[in-house]
């Protein structure tokens, strides 16, 4: 599995004609004795026209006082993202993207650029984690992806401000990649350029469990796909899972009502937040 589908959970155009017409994906209400948020896994680019929305998820969004998503993807601020990716992820200067790898790894690296039509100057400036984000997400937007389609800009397109709120800023959630180990960086890279023609299968196992509500399955195909890196997926899932789940203790304390959505990959299997929300005795109810 790429780092992007890692990192962004997304499916593919090749897959809308499996996306069955009455696509429901999860979607949870937790509460204790006076108050309740809800949560629904987000994915983050979509094919355009995709059907994910329901009557029970719309009307979850039109009770809720505020809608909390992992960061603001607006329009108005995306340009600042990639600046700021940029200005994070370039190596020092006179150091190469291919210096980094060994010989026949290099090689792979020019040949997928080559296919891809990436400006070769730019990508061989990136550090590793920016080049694989880079690459996996052109192969991803080439399949018929469209970010302006996923749940995420969808639904911050449609809100008012006052009742969108955030639980990360642009800068901590670049830091989550840009602070890996050059190790585990390159380990990403060479691991995402060996299988991108493995993509369109990973993806169609995935767009199809998340469409059809069946979580256990997508997070069997999603945690298998990460053995092996163990620090990236305790800082980039497992740790950020508890830092939300300290802000969501903090609604219902304060007898919020408020919808939460985030990544589909963070509400999935052990150490999930929907998982620790259990094991702190709020009631959990799947809703559809």
């Amino acid at each position: 599995m790429t780092m992007s589908i890692r990192v962004f959970a997304a499916t593919t155009a090749l897959l809308t004609a499996a996306v069955p017409a009455n696509a429901a994906p999860a979607l949870w209400q937790v509460s204790d004795e006076n108050s309740k948020v809800w949560l629904f896994g987000s994915f983050h680019l979509l094919p355009p026209d995709t059907a994910w929305r329901t009557d029970i998820f719309d009307r979850a969004m039109a009770d809720a006082d505020r809608v909390y998503f992992e960061t603001d993807v607006g329009a108005a601020v995306q340009g600042t993202i990639l600046a700021k990716a940029m200005a994070m992820g370039l190596n020092p200067l006179g150091t190469t993207l291919s210096s980094q790898l060994e010989t026949a790894d290099a090689a792979a690296l020019r040949s997928t650029i080559a296919e891809l039509g990436l400006p070769v100057g730019t990508i061989q400036a990136m550090q590793p984690w920016l080049a694989t984000n880079m690459i996996s997400t052109a192969v991803i937007v080439a399949l018929g992806y469209d970010p302006n389609s996923g749940v995420d800009i969808a639904l911050q397109r449609e809100l008012p401000p006052e009742r969108k709120a955030y639980f990360e800023t642009s800068d901590e959630q670049l830091s989550f990649l840009a602070s890996a180990p050059q190790e585990e960086q390159v380990g990403m890279l060479v691991d995402t350029l060996d299988k991108l023609d493995d993509l369109p299968g990973q993806l169609d196992a995935m767009v199809t469990a998340w469409a059809a509500g069946t979580p256990d399955v997508m997070a069997d195909a999603f945690f298998d796909d990460l053995a092996g890196y163990d620090a990236f997926t305790q800082r980039l899932i497992f740790d950020r899972n508890k830092n939300w789940v300290a802000k969501i203790d903090t609604m219902l304390a304060d007898n919020e009502q408020d919808l939460i959505v985030v990544g589909a990959g963070h509400l999935m299997g052990d150490g999930s937040v929907v998982d620790l929300l259990e094991k702190e005795g709020f009631r959990v109810k799947r809703l559809q």
